[in-house]
This record gives C-alpha cells, sequence and structure tokens, in this order.
C-alpha cells in the first residue's frame, strides 16, 4: 500500500522551492541592487513637481435685492447655472490663452548639472533679453546652451536640423543670425570673485511655443467640485512653485473678468436696442409737434365737451397700447431674425422684452445659449463629428425649432390683441366723428403725440433701469481662497524605486523560471528518480580529481566515492542475479559525464569481489581507457574488426588483480560502420564465456549512435549522468529512444553529486543496506574475501553501531 500524507506539508513540498531560492538568490539579489540603482539614478534626474491651490466660488449672492429685481426684468441674465459648465470653462483653451498672454511663461531656465538638471526662475549672473517672434520655429523647445568664457564674451550653442551651431558673443550686444536674436546683459553683481563659479555652471534655457504652453497647462490643471457646494477647487502643478501661484491667482482674475463681460454685454446690448427705439421715437415726436403748431395757427379751435374729453382720452390710452402692442410685435420679429441670421449660438440676444415680458420663451433663449457655451468647450477638446457635439447639436436644433414655433404663436396672438384695440379705436373714432373736421385732424396729431410721448416715457424709464443695472454689475464669482503653495507633489520618487525593485525582482523570479524550466540541472537521486521511470543504479559523490587519479578506489579506498561504487555493485548483483557472464554497457548522454571514469571504477569493484571483469573500449573515436590504467594502445578492437590480429592478443592485465583490458586500437576512419561488423557479436560472446563481467565503455549517445547499436547485443545497459550537465529535457529524450528501439535492461547512474546532496543520500542509502565503517577501517564480505588489507561485507558490526550513535549523540 502506497504511504499517504500525514500533513498538510512536508519536507518534499518545501524541497523545489528551497532548490530554487538555494539556485536563484543571488539572481534575485543582482537584479534587486541593478533596479535600485538604476531607479535612485533615474529618480535623482527627475525634477520635483510643485503644486498651488485655489478656491472659487461660483454664483456669489452679494447683489440687494431691487438689483436682482432689475435683473428680473432684464430677462435673461445669468451664464453661470451649471458648475460643470464652468469647470469646462476655467479649463478652456482660449480661457488659458488669456492668462498666458497676461504672464511670461515663454523660458524656462536650467542649470545643468553631473547628474541632474535644475530648472530655475532666472539666471541670477546675466539677462535674457530676446525677440522670441524672430526665433526660428524648430527652436522651440529646444535645448539653447549658455556658457560664459569671462566678463565680455559668452557661448551660445544649439542644434538646428541635427546640425550643432555654436557663436561666441559678447555680453550687451544684440545678435541675429536668421534663426535667433537675443541679447545677455551681465548681471552688475558678476565680478572677478564671482565669474569662476559661473564658469563652471552650465546654464542653459528653452524658448516655448503658446500652444505648447496652453497644452501642458491644461493638463497640470486639475479642477474639482467641492461636494453639496458650489465652490470649486482649482489645483495647478508646474516645476517651479511660484509659477503655479502665478498662473492661479491670474486664471481666477481672467475668469471673474469673463464673468464679467458677459454681463456687461448683456446690457449694452439691452441699451443699445433702447437707444435705437427712443431715436425713432424722438422723430416722430419732433415731427408731429411741428405739425401740430403748424395746424393751431392755421385754424380756430373749440373747446370739447366733457363726453368728448373722455372720449378723447380713452382713445389715446387705446392707440398707446397698440404702439406697445407693435413694439412687442416686433421684439419677437427682431429675436427670429436674430436667430435665423446669427449662426454663434455663443452670441448674445438682445433683450427687448421690455413689457410683459414671457417667461417660456426666456428660458428657452436661456437654454440655447447655455449649450452654445457647452458646445464651445467641448470643442477645444474634441471635433465636431464626436458623439457629444453631434448631441448638442441636435438638442439645439430642437430648441430652435420651439422657439420658432412659440414665436410664430406669440406673433399670431399679439396681431389679435391688436385687431381687438382698432376696434376699439374705431369705436371711440365714430364716437368723435361729431366734431368738425379740423377739430378732429388736429385731435389726431395731439393723440398721436401723446402716444409716442408715453412710449418715450416708458423706454426712459426701462434705460434708467438698465443704467442702474450696469452701474450694479458685480462678478457672479468670487475667490474665496488665493493660491498659496501645497509643496512637492511629484514625482513619487519612493514609488519609482518600489515599482523598480518589484520589476527587478520579478525580472529574476522569470528568470530563475527560465531556468528552472529550460536550463535547471538534476542535482540528487530524488529529483531523478521523480522524473523517470529508468531504474536508478546509484549515485557518485563529487571526485575533484577524477583526472589526475581515476581508479578512485585503488586511491582512496576508504572514501565516500569508492563506497557509492560498491553500492552500485550490491544494486548490480540484485539486478543481474542469473549466472554466467554478464555483458554491461556503460556510456553517457554527452561528453564529459564521467562514463569512463565509471567504467573503470565499476569494473574495478567487481573485480575486487573476486570476479573475472574486462574492460572493452568500444569508444574508437575518442578513447580513454588506456589512458585510465596507464597503457598502450597498440592494438585492440579496432585491430581484431578489421582482421589484423586475434582479439584474445589484445588483451592486457591491469594493476587491478582479476581485471583486463581490451583497448580501442588504433583510430578508424570508419569507427560507427566498423560497430556493425559480424565480429562484434562474436568478440562479445568469446569474453562473455571467459569473464564474469564484460564492461563495455562506448561514446556518448547524443553524438554517436555506436552505443544505441551496441545495446542491442548486451544485458544490461547503464547511463551516465553528470549533475552539471544533466537536464529534465536529456533524460525524456533518452527515455524516448530506449522506447522507440524497444531497450528494456537499463538503468541510471548520477554521477558528480555535491557533498550537500550526497550526504543525505548516502546517509539514507547505507543505512538501507547496512554499509558502515568500522574502527581501523576494516570492511568485510560475509563471503570472507580479504584484498590489500581491506574487508568488505554485509551487516554492521556492533563497534559501528556505537560509533554512530556517538557521532549521532555529537
Amino acid at each position: 500500500m502506497a504511504e499517504q500524507k500525514t500533513n498538510f506539508l512536508d519536507a518534499d513540498d518545501l524541497r523545489p522551492i528551497i532548490k530554487f531560492a538555494s539556485k536563484n538568490w543571488h539572481i534575485v539579489l543582482l537584479f534587486a541592487i541593478l533596479a535600485l540603482i538604476i531607479a535612485y539614478l533615474y529618480s535623482h534626474r527627475l525634477q520635483n513637481i510643485y503644486a498651488a491651490k485655489t478656491e472659487i466660488l461660483l454664483k456669489s449672492s452679494d447683489t440687494y435685492d431691487y438689483q436682482n429685481q432689475i435683473y428680473s426684468e432684464l430677462g435673461y441674465y445669468s451664464l453661470l447655472q451649471d458648475v460643470t459648465n464652468q469647470r469646462r470653462i476655467l479649463s478652456s483653451h482660449d480661457l488659458i490663452k488669456s492668462v498666458l498672454e497676461k504672464v511670461d511663461f515663454s523660458i524656462s531656465y536650467f542649470i545643468v548639472g553631473r547628474l541632474k538638471t535644475s530648472q530655475v526662475e532666472k539666471f541670477s549672473a546675466f539677462d535674457i533679453v530676446c525677440d522670441w517672434q524672430k526665433l526660428d520655429g524648430s527652436l522651440y523647445n529646444q535645448d539653447i546652451k549658455i556658457k560664459v568664457i569671462d566678463l565680455k564674451n559668452y557661448t551660445l550653442s544649439y542644434k538646428l536640423n541635427n546640425q550643432e551651431i555654436s557663436h561666441t558673443l559678447e555680453f550687451g550686444k544684440l545678435f541675429e543670425d536668421g534663426n535667433i536674436s537675443i541679447q545677455l546683459n551681465l548681471s552688475p553683481l558678476v565680478d572677478e570673485s564671482w565669474l569662476p563659479s559661473v564658469k563652471e555652471q552650465n546654464f542653459q534655457f528653452q524658448v516655448h511655443s503658446q500652444n505648447y504652453l496652453i497644452g501642458k497647462y491644461k493638463r497640470n490643471l486639475e479642477i474639482e467640485n467641492v461636494e453639496y457646494t458650489s465652490i470649486l477647487t482649482l489645483t495647478c502643478k508646474d516645476e517651479l512653485a511660484t509659477r503655479a501661484k502665478i498662473f492661479l491667482d491670474t486664471l481666477a482674475q481672467v475668469y471673474i473678468d469673463f464673468t464679467l463681460e458677459n454681463q456687461i454685454a448683456i446690457n449694452e446690448n439691452t441699451q443699445t436696442y433702447i437707444d435705437r427705439q427712443l431715436d425713432e421715437i424722438v422723430l416722430i415726436m419732433d415731427s408731429l409737434e411741428k405739425a401740430m403748431d403748424d395746424f393751431k395757427d392755421a385754424r380756430d379751435i373749440l373747446d370739447l365737451d366733457q363726453e368728448q374729453v373722455a372720449a378723447f382720452d380713452a382713445l389715446t390710452q387705446a392707440d398707446l397700447d397698440r404702439r406697445k402692442l407693435q413694439l412687442r410685435y416686433e421684439a419677437v420679429g427682431s429675436l427670429e431674425k436674430f436667430l435665423l441670421t446669427e449662426k454663434d449660438n455663443n452670441s448674445i440676444p438682445p433683450m427687448n422684452y421690455l413689457e410683459g415680458e414671457d417667461g417660456t420663451l426666456r428660458n428657452l433663449i436661456q437654454e440655447l445659449f447655455n449649450l452654445g457655451q457647452q458646445r464651445s468647450s467641448l470643442l477645444v477638446d474634441v471635433t465636431e463629428v464626436d458623439s457629444r457635439v453631434n448631441r448638442i447639436d441636435s438638442t439645439i436644433k430642437a430648441i430652435r425649432t420651439s422657439i420658432f414655433r412659440y414665436t410664430r404663436d406669440t406673433k399670431i396672438a399679439i396681431n389679435s390683441r391688436i385687431k381687438d384695440v382698432e376696434r376699439q379705436i374705431s369705436s371711440l373714432e365714430a364716437k368723435l366723428s361729431s366734431i368738425p373736421k379740423s377739430e378732429r385732424d388736429l385731435l389726431s396729431i395731439e393723440r398721436r403725440l401723446n402716444v409716442n410721448e408715453g412710449l418715450y416715457t416708458f423706454l426712459l424709464e426701462k434705460k434708467a433701469n438698465t443704467v442702474i443695472a450696469k452701474a450694479a454689475i458685480i462678478p457672479q464669482t468670487s475667490v474665496i481662497e488665493r493660491a498659496r503653495s501645497i509643496g512637492v507633489v511629484g514625482p513619487d520618487k519612493k514609488g519609482i524605486i518600489y515599482l523598480a525593485l518589484g520589476i527587478g525582482v520579478l525580472i529574476s523570479f522569470i528568470v530563475g523560471l527560465i531556468r528552472a524550466v529550460f536550463f535547471e540541472r538534476i542535482e540528487n537521486t530524488r529529483e531523478l528518480k521523480s522524473i523517470t521511470k529508468i531504474s536508478l543504479l546509484g549515485s557518485i559523490p563529487h571526485y575533484q580529481d577524477s583526472d589526475e587519479q581515476p581508479l578512485v578506489l585503488q586511491n582512496s579506498p576508504r572514501s565516500n566515492v569508492s563506497e557509492a561504487f560498491r553500492s552500485m555493485r550490491t544494486n548490480l548483483q540484485y539486478i543481474l542475479p542469473d549466472p554466467g557472464g554478464k555483458i554491461i554497457l556503460i556510456t553517457s548522454l554527452h561528453p564529459g559525464e564521467g562514463k569512463t571514469f565509471v567504467s573503470a571504477n565499476m569494473a574495478t569493484v567487481l573485480a575486487k569481489a573476486s570476479k573475472k571483469v574486462i574492460i572493452l573500449d568500444f569508444d574508437m573515436h575518442k578513447p580513454k581507457i588506456h589512458k585510465t590504467f596507464g597503457l598502450q594502445n597498440v592494438s585492440g578492437i579496432s585491430s581484431f574488426l578489421i582482421g589484423r590480429t586475434n582479439i584474445l592478443d589484445s588483451v592486457m592485465p591491469t594493476q587491478v588483480e582479476n581485471l583486463d583490458v581490451v583497448t580501442a586500437g588504433p583510430v578508424p576512419p570508419n569507427a560507427s560502420e566498423l560497430i556493425l561488423n559480424k565480429k562484434v557479436d562474436e568478440l562479445l560472446e568469446t569474453f562473455r564465456s571467459i569473464y564474469d563481467y564484460v564492461i563495455v565503455d562506448t561514446p556518448p549517445l547524443m553524438l554517436i549512435s555506436d552505443s544505441l547499436v551496441l545495446l542491442q547485443k548486451v544485458h544490461y545497459g547503464i547511463f551516465i549522468l553528470n549533475t552539471e550537465k544533466a537536464t529534465k529535457q536529456g533524460v525524456r529524450f533518452l527515455e524516448d529512444v530506449l522506447n522507440q528501439n524497444n531497450l528494456r535492461n537499463n538503468c541510471l547512474v548520477l554521477n558528480n553529486v555535491k557533498e550537500k546532496r550526497w550526504k543525505y543520500y548516502y546517509g539514507k542509502y547505507a543505512y538501507r543496506y547496512g554499509y558502515g565503517y568500522g574502527y581501523g577501517y576494516g570492511y568485510s564480505y560475509g563471503n570472507g574475501y580479504r584484498y590489500g588489507g581491506y574487508g568488505y561485507g554485509y551487516g554492521e558490526d556492533p563497534k559501528e553501531k556505537q560509533s554512530k550513535r556517538s557521532k549521532k549523540s555529537d
């Protein structure tokens, strides 16, 4: 039954994390340090951004009651209804343009340091006088550099059309070259003592176009509405704190002036209309007075009785009413004409509803004007094809249609009233028909004169109200808090550093993940077992003297490396228990993984167990076995396969008892073809009948296919994997090759396991199979064989147990 987990988290779950951390901590640290350095240098070079704030109260009610009544009589006077509209107006292109025309922000001054370029309000060493209208357009927003040479001269340089241009000029003299017109005036404070520090500084300035400045301050201006109030909070960001305050104060004043201009324009339009009506009435009155004087001089006038006087007064009042109605009819017609001819919805219509003003019509006109203002504000940021502009256009069109329909109905109603008054006039004139004609004509002139005098008095009263209203015009908005600096608001240097640190750590994790997925090396048997179904014969600890002293069992018989080979020998005896000679092929995927080292020591450890062993060096491309044992490679397998020698004549004894070697022989030009020779089977069978173990050393599998051919002729194949080269992809490749060729009897050996990994594996492995060290380094096998004073055996000696207990206690 499989062992079940009893804990939610155990050591096996943490090992991949610990391995990932141990393999990549230096990468994480490196990337984190690099990110911090880059972020610090980057943030250090950034200029501080300052901000200023002011508050504006919309629709101030600082007016007296009689003034409100005057405005009410004048009709449409308020242009500031919607807070959202006012936010758009404050950030509009035209309003910001008006602000920048009042302040001079066209030049930015910089002091260039080694790491950072700092912006300053002005150069203290000299003043710049320049006619920017003569500046070449391509020099706008470009760096223009100044370097002081001495008290008389300076260097001016700039880049134009990717060409560096430099001039040496004199202070106080105007310079013009077609690209720039400039004059620098040295400050009187600069003398010989101050000159060295000035010469060390690098001065730089930029000239900004108006469109650039408008766009910049539109982006840097933030407008927020204080909740449940009509107060707007304006915040402006700038590289200079004083400049932000100046901009906000100027913007507030320009906005207040803008609201006053609209009110004054309404008032002036109304006065203009009244004056035009008064001029017409004065002309009529003058002509009537002259006509009446002439008529009286030519005829004698009779006095009227009381009834006739009453009829005459009624007739005069009716005539005055008709004239007022005609005036309203003309006013409505004037409004229609204005709306038809004036396409600009922002234009202010004449306020000419002088009596009986229609509130409905006034509201429609006011709404039309507000929509025109919104449309103009939107067009600052969007084009006319924008959906919001189209919606406003549709609404304006609908309101215009409503106004025209309403004025048409209003004119019909006024006409009806005029006809009623005219019928009344006709009735009154009939009552006065008994008066002689001369008297009637005089009464007619007098009546007309009285009508115009009454209308004149009415207009004068309205004009007086309008004049009073103009004198009483005050801003509809007010500044409740002047601009004040709120300090540095950007850039967020700490945020930049934290962000860079996070990005650096993230990149390091991505690099570590790529390494783990594509370049991770197999470092211990636990990892190897988890990714493959191929049997594991054992592992070999790191052995640094493999090149100088390759026979570790001869040179270091008591080392953990020697013990690892003994463990593999035991496992191999379990795998191949059948009697008779066994042919074992040893190869690797890559060169340099230690297959020859393993072949030599595996053969040695088998020979020390009183087994007759022979090593066949089938690596005829790059033979190494003869070097390991210090033999000559005069003749060998290649000589036998081409028929020059008898294979038994090539057998050479080694310094290890029971171990013989057949070297590869001279390197042939067709080594891979020789492997296909039928003599290979003869060779293997010959040695299998003589020796207990035949160790076949072959070339790497991924480079040469010799080992794949030989694997089909042997009893067992051992593949050497080195921790410095073994990868998951390599093991999967090996599995695919073995499955495709139906090769089943194979196992793996993990070579070059680092000590910290080996301690865990070997301790567990040795305990399982009963290996142990005795005092005096004596080892003994149960079969009683002893070699060179060393004994090897299964079963743990009681003294060894006691030694282990004392070591564990330590």
